[in-house]
């Protein structure tokens, strides 16, 4: 076999899984082509609790539901239950642990209530007191 020969053999592999691995991403699910079909918001913090950070982020995705609320730098409510609500209604509650974080998550495919969101909707976040913690709107 002469070396001309073996390079075009080394070549024409090579086109051939390039052309493999570009197929593959060209076919790729499409939550992973267009990075899903969520919807993010920052929510601002309250006079009462200005440090804190939140962030909330809402996914409809055919008949599944996807609400997440998250919170940082809330130290002063460590070991409290905070309540998040939508539009008015009580979305669901988490625990602020001792590092001052929290996280809400509900999922409708997992037989949790979610709330329906539009753009406008209103999210907070307050303690058992009632005390704004953050909100924001979609």
């Amino acid at each position: 076999m002469s070396v001309t020969n073996r390079w075009t053999k080394v070549t024409l592999l090579a086109v051939f899984v390039t052309a493999l691995l570009l197929g593959t991403f060209m076919f790729a699910p499409k939550t992973y082509a267009k990075g899903g079909n969520d919807t993010r918001i920052t929510l601002q913090s309250s006079a009462q609790y200005p440090n804190v950070k939140a962030k909330a982020k809402y996914k409809a995705d055919g008949g599944e539901r996807e609400l997440q609320v998250e919170l940082e730098n809330a130290r002063p409510l460590a070991g409290q239950t905070l309540s998040v609500y939508v539009n008015g209604a009580k979305a669901g509650s988490f625990r602020v642990s001792a590092l001052g974080v929290g996280r809400l998550s509900r999922n409708s495919d997992l037989g949790q209530s979610v709330p329906a969101i539009s753009a406008g909707a209103r999210v907070q976040i307050k303690t058992a007191g009632g005390a704004l913690v953050a909100s924001g709107s979609f």
